[in-house]
């Protein structure tokens, strides 16, 4: 079994899961906005850069994980990598943000914003998915 962790792939990831944000919002931040009830004037002040290191962590964490499991998987390829990334975002991500976002008393968004919010990250999921179930380190034998 191969468990080696290609750093060189993840790294790589975590720069690719920035930019998968930065478009995606370029291309639906309008009407994520509109589905908030807010206008740009409520967000164009100065953005807090813990936000971005936030989010540049968690990208580690999220795309070691995947290579970690991928690897202990034993997935051999691009599609089995995609695979157990997709069965990951589903299970740990949009199971739990749909009920959370739908069913709370306290937040009730509208199918449209959770499709917006979890497909980002379906979107990451699935390049890392791929990524690493197809650039696998490989060990000297």
């Amino acid at each position: 079994m191969n468990n080696k962790i290609n750093h060189l792939a993840v790294w790589i990831l975590v720069v690719v899961h920035q930019l998968i944000g930065w478009s995606w919002y370029a291309i639906f931040g309008e009407r994520w906005l509109n589905l908030h009830a807010r206008t740009m004037t409520d967000i164009e002040r100065t953005h807090n850069v813990s936000a971005y290191l936030v989010a540049i962590v968690a990208s580690i964490f999220v795309n070691y994980a995947l290579a970690w499991l991928i690897g202990r998987l034993n997935a051999a390829n691009a599609v089995a990598g995609l695979k157990i990334a997709l069965v990951c975002w589903f299970a740990f991500l949009f199971v739990e943000y749909a009920t959370i976002a739908v069913f709370s008393a306290f937040e009730t968004n509208p199918w449209p914003l959770v499709f917006i919010d979890m497909g980002r990250p379906f979107v990451a999921f699935a390049i890392s998915g791929l990524v690493l179930g197809a650039w696998r380190k490989r060990t000297s034998l």
